[in-house]
């Protein structure tokens, strides 16, 4: 899992430079979870606590870094977009921020790809959580869609 995992970052360092303003990192992942962390200090707001763009960026990175693992491991070339999101803040988080991404199902994800194959486009919900001494201080849930490329 750990060279596939060089992909995302790989992808990271060459498309997303504000991956690295923010220091943010591939911590974990075993093909059922994805875990990215980052730093406070780079990404840290005016109540010395972690900046709430910054764990948004990370939890949808850490989903959307989910799909692009997926289907870097089923050999599917696409155009990958973030269709819709949502996120709720409980608490602060006081210190390295590590977001979370737990994959679907194997039965949701083989449909996802399958749909894909099949019409040239698919759609997936994914969830993604920050948490900080223990709680869960943040909450993601975003939906996206793996398209053909065009020429």
């Amino acid at each position: 899992m750990e060279d596939i995992s060089h992909k995302l970052t790989h992808f990271f360092e060459t498309h997303l430079p504000i991956t690295q303003h923010m220091g943010m990192a591939v911590e974990h992942y075993d093909g059922a979870t994805l875990t990215l962390s980052a730093p406070l200090e780079p990404n840290i707001n005016d109540k010395q606590t972690a900046f709430g763009g910054s764990l948004f960026n990370l939890a949808v990175m850490a989903c959307w870094g989910m799909v692009y693992l997926k289907t870097q491991e089923a050999g599917i070339v696409c155009n990958q977009v973030v269709m819709q999101s949502n996120i709720k803040y409980f608490s602060p988080v006081t210190g390295t921020i590590k977001a979370t991404c737990v994959c679907p199902g194997e039965q949701e994800l083989n449909e996802f790809l399958e749909r894909f194959n099949t019409i040239g486009k698919s759609k997936i919900s994914l969830g993604a959580y920050v948490k900080c001494s223990g709680k869960t201080a943040v909450e993601f849930e975003g939906q996206y869609a793996i398209l053909k490329e065009t020429s």
